[in-house]
């Protein structure tokens, strides 16, 4: 059965930041999806069905050589600030890694030359082509990356403020139950970014 997940968010542990769970939490049951919450550099500390919503903890590694979603990995993995280093620590433990807004904010296409993204991205699960933070153009522009490197795209929100939760997700083909199922249909490409409120871009 198809899940919508909004993959990418930041509650009360990020800075710059006045959202809490319960506030994901209240508007996930209105809208009947799921939320990660991926604080910066740090793991989320609370998952699991929360008031009947699935929460997947999750963290936004801000490093030299961008932003990056990881999934599936204990918190030391921020310690690793050599890029490839980190995906195979992230790999090794079982985890997803994905590139966060490549073409906006600190993303990798932003903080690296070309050639040396188009190494990183060769080597991560997604990328993130739907960012409710980016503007139209530079989630197209991460679309046609992640689709020359034949990489799934996925969506998340990015939100920080009230008014920003939910404008994107990301649909999974199957039912989402934990971490580790979303690890695996990542990884397996079975997704597509959305926005939650509407269609596809």
């Amino acid at each position: 059965m198809p899940m919508i997940v909004d993959l990418h968010n930041h509650a009360e542990r990020s800075r710059n930041t006045d959202l809490r769970l319960e506030d994901y939490v209240q508007e996930a049951r209105r809208l009947r999806v799921a939320v990660a919450i991926t604080e910066h550099n740090r793991l989320y500390d609370r998952g699991g069905v929360v008031n009947g919503v699935l929460v997947l903890p999750g963290i936004e590694i801000l490093n030299d050589y961008g932003d990056f979603l990881v999934f599936g990995a204990p918190e030391d993995c921020v310690a690793y600030r050599e890029i490839f280093a980190l995906i195979d620590y992230v790999h090794r433990c079982g985890g997803a890694i994905i590139a966060a807004h490549p073409f906006a904010g600190y993303g990798v296409c932003r903080a690296v030359d070309p050639g040396t993204a188009d190494q990183i991205i060769a080597r991560v699960d997604a990328v993130e082509v739907l960012n409710g933070r980016a503007s139209a153009d530079d989630c197209e522009k991460a679309r046609r990356l992640a689709m020359a490197h034949g990489k799934p795209g996925v969506g998340g929100s990015d939100a920080h403020h009230g008014g920003e939760m939910f404008r994107m997700g990301t649909r999974f083909e199957r039912r989402i139950e934990s971490v580790s199922d979303l690890v695996r249909e990542i990884r397996l490409g079975r997704c597509e970014a959305i926005r939650v409120g509407g269609r596809e871009i």
